[in-house]
């Protein structure tokens, strides 16, 4: 067992040096390192194209628009003192009448009388009446009470009135879009290695 394992030591180290030998000669040969390969970069760039594309300017978007009510003047008739009423009175009034009153009745009466004969006579005689004539205060118009009603007083003024109510609506504005060129990636660019050909070089 022993003797076997140092003979698989001793093949690996010959084949190692083998291997090596190899490596140097493939590396002279293509003037790198000393390595068992040589590989190099190769980059290509992205590719990219231009494409026309619809993109949002704006947003659609609503509004309220107020419109303002219109006033203007018109005149109206307006009551600036109401009516009223008052209650009037008179005091009686007085004056003077000549009155004629009686003041002895008239009467009849008898006188007797004698002729020239001796006859006698009975003869009747009026008495007429007596009267006198006075001044009197007298009520020549009772007292009295109305109602006076006085009118209105109106006049013309001239009041802010609404011609036309305010109002508000909604306006709407659409979405504003426009068309852009843009830049689209088609093929990423891309880095690899890749063995080198036959006249390349290594750089240390």
């Amino acid at each position: 067992m022993f003797a076997r394992s140092i003979a698989v030591l001793g093949a690996t180290i010959v084949g190692g040096g083998v291997a090596s030998t190899a490596a140097e000669a493939f590396g002279r040969h293509h003037g790198c390192c000393q390595t068992t390969a040589c590989y190099q970069k190769v980059v290509s760039a992205p590719v990219y194209k231009t494409v026309m594309t619809k993109v949002m300017v704006q947003p659609a978007r609503c509004t309220n628009v107020q419109t303002p009510p219109v006033y203007g003047t018109q005149p109206q008739r307006v009551v600036l003192e109401p009516a009223r009423q008052y209650t009037r009175s008179a005091p009686p009034v007085y004056g003077r009448v000549r009155v004629t009153e009686m003041v002895h009745p008239g009467h009849t009466k008898w006188k007797h009388k004698r002729g020239c004969c001796g006859v006698e006579y009975k003869c009747a005689v009026t008495v007429a009446p007596k009267y006198r004539t006075t001044s009197r205060r007298v009520q020549v118009r009772p007292a009295s009470a109305w109602i006076e009603t006085k009118p209105a007083v109106t006049g013309i003024v001239h009041r802010q009135v609404v011609i036309s109510p305010g109002s508000v609506r909604k306006v709407c504005h659409p979405a504003v879009y426009k068309t852009v060129a843009k830049q689209v990636l088609v093929s990423a660019g891309t880095e690899q290695w890749v063995p080198a050909a036959h006249g390349g070089s290594c750089r240390r």
